[in-house]
């Protein structure tokens, strides 16, 4: 599902928007950096796939091909 079919206050940045930060959770926060998804998932589900990679920690440190 694209995030313009999501209810508008499902919408990572509309959350950001009327929440502030602390009510988003990891994935939705690394959505809104990353903006854009990838063939067949959209950018929270992305978002979702790397963190359950990666920690915060090892993130902070991957390489693009490290992600890829």
């Amino acid at each position: 599902m694209k995030i313009k079919d999501l209810p508008k206050v499902d919408r990572p940045r509309e959350k950001l928007e009327k929440y502030g930060p602390e009510k988003l959770s990891n994935s939705e926060l690394l959505a809104i950096l990353l903006r854009i998804g990838s063939k067949g998932l959209n950018v929270v589900e992305l978002s979702r796939k790397i963190l359950g990679k990666f920690s915060r920690n090892s993130l902070a440190k991957a390489s693009f091909k490290d992600l890829k």
